[in-house]
């Protein structure tokens, strides 16, 4: 059996995981190849049998969590057509990874890849046709205050529970600030 397959795969892994335990420590923007590589236990001339570059690595690295998240929301959209569910399922998908990418040390365009994944099949479960005026203004505002709140409630160390939040989420986009506040005061 031919084991070179394995040990590429294994090989490019330890370039992933030493460029995820850099991000944990500084901006993606200040990482240099050479830290990848000391942290992977590897030299540069291996790094660059599996990638040109950081942007490359990051893209590819990108391009697996959006797969991730769009199979994990075309699945959660075939087992239930509850709004709720649908967000739970995909925003507990949303891994550490997922937030260290949007959050301070992140790539800023990375929020836009995955808004722009996630938009038509969030904006597709709400009650509202796509053909009233303005529609992109509306589907702009619901996911910008989807996804601050997720970031939000990932800063503050998830402390609710996904179902809270995902309802909270549900409640606030279905029928606005103004009724959510009222209910509670």
């Amino acid at each position: 059996m031919n084991k070179q397959p394995e040990i590429a795969e294994k090989t490019r892994q330890k370039f992933i995981d030493a460029f995820w335990a850099l991000v944990r420590e500084k901006p993606i923007s200040k990482i240099a190849v050479n830290e990848i590589t000391r942290r992977a236990g590897y030299n540069r001339s291996t790094f660059y049998e599996y990638f040109l570059d950081i942007d490359e690595m990051l893209s590819y690295i990108e391009d697996e969590l959006l797969n991730e998240i769009r199979q994990t929301a075309q699945d959660a959209m075939q087992e239930s057509s509850s709004m709720r569910d649908l967000f739970q399922t995909v925003f507990l998908a949303m891994n550490e990874k997922i937030y260290l990418l949007m959050g301070a040390n992140g790539d800023p365009a990375f929020a836009a890849k995955l808004r722009e994944e996630l938009e038509p099949i969030i904006m597709c479960q709400m009650p509202v046709p796509a053909d009233i005026p303005n529609f992109d203004y509306l589907s702009s505002f619901v996911n910008d205050a989807m996804f601050g709140l997720l970031q939000h409630w990932n800063e503050k160390g998830k402390d609710i529970s996904a179902e809270k939040i995902c309802t909270m989420m549900q409640e606030l986009v279905l029928n606005g600030v103004i009724n959510y506040v009222t209910k509670y005061s």
